[in-house]
């Protein structure tokens, strides 16, 4: 395959603080930009056939990327055109649609389901891929299919042929194009207050500031950020970043902090915990 046959998009020397919400500043050597599915499966098959290093990016809401990132081949779908549409009570949305668009759509439809989803600031594919969730829900309880692409072929696969649990969907090694979900009928108003309750909870529960969310993922046994405010370790700073003295499961950029500030305290956090509860916390954030 030739990479000249298209024109697509690409930066060189790219800071990654533009591109994720830590706005943590490493160094990228190249960041493609498609501007079509043709252009970015187009990508995918050429780095993946070369045996290249290569990440899909969307909005950057749960990645950081350290030193060794550098010469990963970073393809972005901030330039792709985002689509939803909808038959009856069935919605599909691209993969590169922002759950709180995807939200505000259904809800002018008077359609439920994403209403929790919605204060999640992260797109359809990176929400799939990871099984995103929020106050008890997941993306994948409203989900019928998911459309990808490997080794050439695209193909929906059932809800029911993939293997989701808690932030997993064992869709980590195709690309997703687009999702099919199944949703309730309801009163817009309804809707939209359920909506508004929720964000008043995440603004209650969770710090401002350049984050990633939750550092640490949860376990039905556990709140990570409950055992990490029993360490006594929240307001722990290295160098710009600060573990959140309101939330211990989050890792504030407060003053132009590194990959390798948020790392330490990564390790600091980790150690910390299992030191006094025998618990190894794992990371529910993309460190690449």
């Amino acid at each position: 395959m030739n990479m000249h046959i298209f024109d697509i998009d690409f930066q060189t020397n790219v800071n990654a603080s533009g591109l994720t919400s830590m706005k943590l500043p490493t160094l990228l050597n190249i960041v493609y930009y498609p501007r079509s599915t043709k252009e970015l499966t187009f990508l995918y098959d050429y780095f993946s056939v070369n045996n290249l290093p290569f990440f899909i990016l969307g909005s950057g809401s749960n990645v950081i990327f350290t030193e060794k990132a550098k010469n990963l081949n970073v393809i972005s779908t901030k330039n792709l055109k985002p689509t939803i549409s909808r038959k009856d009570n069935i919605v599909t949305a691209s993969a590169s649609v922002m759950l709180s668009k995807l939200y505000r759509y259904c809800q002018e439809k008077g359609l439920s389901g994403f209403e929790k989803l919605a204060t999640i600031p992260g797109t359809v594919g990176g929400a799939i891929t990871m099984n995103a969730g929020c106050f008890g829900s997941s993306i994948s309880d409203n989900l019928i299919s998911v459309k990808t692409f490997h080794a050439g072929k695209t193909k929906w696969i059932k809800k029911e042929k993939l293997n989701f649990s808690y932030r997993h969907s064992g869709l980590n090694d195709c690309l997703i194009l687009s999702a099919k979900f199944a949703l309730k009928n309801n009163d817009k108003c309804e809707i939209e207050r359920e909506f508004l309750k929720y964000c008043s909870l995440r603004a209650q529960k969770q710090p401002k500031g350049y984050s990633t969310g939750s550092i640490f993922k949860n376990s039905p046994t556990y709140n990570a950020g409950e055992l990490i405010d029993k360490c006594g370790i929240k307001g722990l700073k290295i160098g710009g970043a600060r573990v959140s003295e309101k939330h211990g499961n989050f890792i504030i950029n407060e003053d132009n902090a590194s990959a390798k500030d948020v790392l330490s305290l990564i390790k600091i956090i980790k150690e910390t915990v299992f030191q006094k509860f025998g618990i190894q916390l794992k990371e529910e954030v993309e460190i690449l």
